[in-house]
This record gives C-alpha cells, structure tokens and sequence, in this order.
C-alpha cells in the first residue's frame, strides 16, 4: 500500500503539465490481439512467434486498413499486448517488440487513421507478462515499460496518437463498489505520471477498475489526474446475457446460452421457454448436469429488462462527466459489441444490428466517440466474404457509416 507522501508525488507528477488538447476520436474500430496465443514462454522458445510482433501483422495488408477510413471511421484502436516486452525487461529484445508497436501504429496512420495503441494484456496466471503479474510483483516494470512506449510514440504525429495505459483493468471492484480502499486511482496516476513524463504532448487514455465498466469509470475522482490532455474511456457490453451468449470465454450461464433476441421486448414466454430448454441441454451435454435454476433466472431477467438497459452504462458515464466538468468529447465508448455468430450459428442480422445502433446512438447523442468491437471473429463486423474485410450494408447502416456510398 502506498503512503500518503507517495501519493501525493504521484499525483503532483500527473498533475497540468500537458499543454496539448487531446485528439478527436468520433468513429473507430477495435482491431485483432493475437493470432498466436500461446503462453509467453512458449512464444520466446519459438523464433518465428515474435519474429512479427504484434503477429497480426502477418494477416492484415495496408488495402485493408485504407478501407477503414473509406467507410468513415476516424480512428483505429489497436489491442496489443505488453506482456512479452514486459517478460523480455530492458534491452535489445523489449526495444524490437516495441518497434514493433510502433510500425503497427504507422501502419493505421499510412491509412489516414488516428490511433490509439491500447495496452492490453492477457490473463496468463502466474507467468510473467499476464495481467495478474503486471497488476502485482511486477507493475513496477510495468511502468517504465509504459514511460519507454511513451517516448516512441512521442517520435509519431501527436494531433494523430493516443496511449490507452491499461485495458479493463481485472481488479479492484471492491474498490468501486464494496467500499474497501481503492487500489487503481494511485497505480493509474503512477502510469500516467511515466507517460506524461516521457511524452509531453501525447494524448493520454484513462479508464476505471473492474474491467473498465462505466461504474468503475464513475467511481474515480478526475482531478486527481489534473490534465487537460487525456480521455476518459470505458466499455459496455450491456444486457451481458445478451452480448456474450455462447461466448466460450465466459462463464456459465452465458456460456450454453443462444437464440436471446435484442431488444428484450422481442422475447416472448415461448421463447424463453425454448431458450430455457436448449441451454440447459447444452450445458448438460457439456458438464454432465444443467443448472436449471440459473439458467432460468438469467433467461427471466433477461427477458425482463426494459429496452434501454443497453444504454444506461452511457447515461452513467455522461452523468459522471457532467459533475465533474469533464467535456463529453473526452469520454470514449472504448468497446462495445455482441456475438452475431453463436456455436457455429449466424444470429438474425436484426438483433445484432439493433443492438449496435443503440449503443452508437447513444454515445453519439451524448457527445462521446465509440469504437466497435471488433474487427473479426464471432463479434466481427466485417463481412466473412469481402477480402478487404469491408463492412456489410446492414452493418454500415447499423453504425451511421456511409461505407462509400
């Protein structure tokens, strides 16, 4: 725990020293993590694993981040995980990773995009580089990995780049919402305090704990990072059940859960009594028991929930902002998205479309940016069949693009 006189030096460092205004982010797009996803010992013992770092350099052409911008985004979000520079420390290794990122981002600037390179990450146990190691033993390595990013970005266009410091942070929900002593607003100002010392003009991007939700986002006190050039990003992937049904990655419920219907006025009791049914088979077939109970209960709630449930993360957010003088152009919507494809089956396009209309509305009702999550897999929003991983018409209009026409 850190003491008060620590505190406040961290706070003093991070305090308006930055003269710059920060970038504008209106429409963007979350791009890919990793191809390879492997352990971290096991990339380094592989030569040809971080030979191309980030690894989705290998699949992604320069056509394809051109139409990006064709389509109207303004801006690319580029998940990139810090753990293997973190594992490799200081040196000629860590140096190459990070040319790494910093080719990936000229990559997205060559296409007339703003980027921001997001820190982002992986769970990993114990291994050094994962989010738990990062968030413990090891964030004071992390901090001056974070000062050293900084200082290349710094060499780039600063009205065109953003550094986003840490994903979802995976800790500290007590913190938010049981009360106990917050450990994430000190280690956030730490960061940005290496950042900023290390590039002076750089847009900063800042988030609240507990997976980066708009509650967590509310629960901190902007001042204690008193600078003018940053933005204030969360995410929301609200009604869950909905946004994450049959998600491998998550847990159970969600896992076994498909066929919810967005809004959840489409849901009608015969409906929910099939999706009762075939999720409780589902996760039978796959543990050897259902667990009725909570099945029915997420599938009822679900079913429940008023049409603008999806939205309310937004209203927290801009409540937030407002309070504290914050402007609504420097909150980003950093993630928002759902499954369209649920074990092996395309969801109606009508749902899916429906529910990223309403959150991009939302956020841009309310003045804020939003980058759509993600570019492919069972959230993608690029059509399977475009070979420069365009849009679909329906998914353009969706989200307010005008995807050249």
């Amino acid at each position: 725990m850190l003491r008060r006189s620590a505190l406040t030096t961290i706070f003093a460092l991070s305090a308006g020293i930055a003269g710059a205004e920060p970038i504008t982010l209106k429409r963007g797009l979350n791009g890919e993590l990793w191809y390879n996803w492997g352990s971290i010992a096991e990339l380094q013992a592989d030569p040809e694993a971080l030979a191309v770092f980030p690894d989705w350099r290998r699949h992604l052409t320069p056509s394809m981040f051109a139409a990006l911008s064709e389509q109207g985004f303004d801006f690319i979000r580029m998940p990139t995980d810090p753990g293997p520079a973190l594992a490799a420390g200081p040196g000629a290794e860590q140096d190459r990773l990070i040319d790494g990122m910093i080719e990936a981002v000229r990559i997205g600037l060559d296409a007339d995009l703003k980027v921001i390179l997001d820190l982002h990450p992986l769970p990993r146990g114990d291994e050094v580089g994962g989010i738990e190691s990062l968030l413990g033993n090891h964030f004071p390595d992390y901090v001056a990995l974070v000062g050293r990013i900084a200082a290349r970005l710094a060499e780039l266009p600063q009205d065109r780049v953003a550094l986003e410091l840490l994903n979802e942070p995976s800790f500290d929900c007590e913190g938010v919402y049981a009360g106990a002593p917050p450990k994430w607003p000190a280690m956030q100002a730490e960061l940005h305090a290496a950042a900023r010392a290390a590039a002076s003009d750089l847009t900063i991007i800042l988030t609240g704990a507990c997976w980066g939700q708009a509650k967590a986002l509310a629960s901190l006190d902007p001042g204690l990072i008193a600078d003018d050039n940053v933005i204030w990003t969360f995410h929301s992937y609200a009604p869950f059940a909905f946004s994450h049904q049959g998600a491998g990655w998550t847990g159970a419920p969600e896992r076994y859960l498909s066929d919810l219907a967005y809004p959840p006025s489409r849901m009608t009791p015969e409906t929910v009594a099939q999706v009762i049914e075939s999720s409780a088979a589902r996760m039978a077939e796959a543990e050897g028991t259902a667990d009725i109970e909570a099945i029915m209960r997420e599938v009822q709630d679900y079913a429940a929930m008023s049409d603008s449930y999806a939205t309310d993360d937004i209203d927290v957010a801009v409540a937030w902002a407002d309070a504290h003088g914050v402007p609504r152009d420097r909150i980003l919507l950093g993630e928002f998205g759902a499954m369209n494809t649920v074990f092996g089956k395309v969801q109606p396009p009508e749902w899916y479309h429906d529910f990223l209309a309403d959150k991009r509305r939302a956020a841009e009702a309310a003045g804020m940016g939003w980058a759509i999550l993600s570019w492919t897999g069972e959230m993608g929003v690029a059509d399977p069949a475009s070979p420069d991983r365009r849009l679909s018409p329906g998914t353009c209009r969706a989200l307010g693009l005008p995807c050249g026409n």
